[in-house]
């Protein structure tokens, strides 16, 4: 009897953590403009160690924060946190740790980094960064790709079912491109596919075309009976769209629909 209630108050204590974990997160989200858009999610009333947050942020979302250039410290003024910046020691270089890629762009406060502290995080209402020890604790900002290339061999189906289970705090779905500059992102992430076409969100079925995004097609040269009825979008190819065998397999581009 003991031993169950005292599993339910747990349950109960994490489903608690989760849900107030949620709404904290949704209260902050910076936004950009189009796929390029990263979608920011601060954590402002839970703190954690560096590899702590790293650790939420990638379970929750793609990742702690990279933050690349001037305009994108300006989106993050107002806000506080561990940044996705580290080091090894005090000889190694800076990395972001999406991808463990060597920093090249830095805004350190007066006096920063100092020795022996290898995280990195910025305060409230400055845009200058400092360093920390890792196991001190501070609140965290994670973000999320809107467009996500998965270099998994799929079909058309399998990819679909793939992008809407995916395990995040955000809702993904096979990709739409609508813009020209849609279609020109795409095309920049597409080079690192291992396939020569990546499926898209683009179907026939029925009698019409359609996104499963829900967005309209816009395309005039679209076949109006075709043979073959998922989307692909070619990686040397000028063309917005290709249209294949949906039992095909190659990757996918999945995407968080603005």
């Amino acid at each position: 009897m003991w031993l169950g209630d005292q599993r339910r108050r747990f349950k109960m204590r994490n489903i608690g953590i989760f849900f107030f974990l949620l709404l904290a997160s949704h209260l902050a989200c910076v936004q950009l403009s189009g796929l390029r858009q990263r979608k920011f999610s601060y954590y402002y009333y839970y703190t954690e160690t560096w590899r702590g947050a790293q650790s939420f942020c990638r379970e929750k979302h793609d990742g702690l924060i990279t933050i690349r250039n001037e305009t994108e410290i300006l989106e993050f003024y107002r806000y506080q946190g561990w940044l996705g910046l580290y080091r090894e020691n005090n000889t190694s270089p800076w990395k972001w740790s999406m991808k463990d890629k060597v920093a090249t762009f830095f805004n350190w406060d007066f006096n920063e980094p100092d020795s022996n502290e290898h995280c990195a995080y910025k305060v409230s209402f400055t845009s200058k960064w400092r360093n920390d020890e890792c196991e001190q604790r501070h609140t965290f900002m994670c973000y999320d790709e809107s467009l996500t290339l998965v270099k998994e061999n799929k079909t058309w189906e399998e990819a679909l079912e793939h992008c809407r289970t995916l395990n995040k705090v955000n809702r993904y779905n096979l990709a739409t491109l609508i813009t020209e500059d849609d279609h020109d992102f795409a095309q920049e992430i597409i080079q690192l596919a291992t396939t020569e076409e990546v499926w898209t969100g683009l179907r026939y079925l029925g009698d019409e075309w359609f996104w499963v995004g829900g967005e309209p097609v816009q395309y005039q040269n679209i076949p109006s009976c075709p043979a073959e009825r998922c989307g692909v979008l070619e990686k040397n190819s000028n063309s917005s769209f290709g249209i294949r065998d949906c039992n095909e397999r190659r990757n996918f581009f999945c995407y968080i629909k603005p």
